[in-house]
């Protein structure tokens, strides 16, 4: 079948985009629930006048919500995301090299 191989790229795409996806939003959350945990010293170290703390939280809230968000997009896309781009460009430089090769030994 001649789309059976475009259609298993797709596919095998999708399932890398999922699988990237629940990485993410895993991250993203243990990094927003350690917020939520570590939240505690953020009124104590105001009170003593360190920033350390409110930087701290503020910095890993902003790159939580960011894992989050892109493992969210990442889990709905459907076929190749920027990051599938690469990969699906190495494999159609290998399938050309291979009919190249199959056509100069014919």
């Amino acid at each position: 079948m001649p789309g059976f191989d475009r259609d298993q790229v797709a596919i095998d795409n999708t399932v890398e985009n999922r699988r990237l996806g629940s990485v993410l939003l895993t991250v993203g959350w243990i990094l927003l629930w350690m917020d939520a945990v570590l939240g505690i010293f953020f009124f104590i170290s105001l009170r003593n006048g360190s920033w350390f703390w409110p930087l701290w939280l503020g910095i890993e809230g902003v790159l939580g919500l960011v894992l989050v968000m892109m493992g969210t997009h990442y889990r709905r896309a459907v076929g190749v995301t920027k990051l599938g781009h690469r990969e699906m460009e190495r494999t159609l430089a290998q399938q050309r090299q291979d009919d190249a090769e199959d056509n100069r030994v014919a």
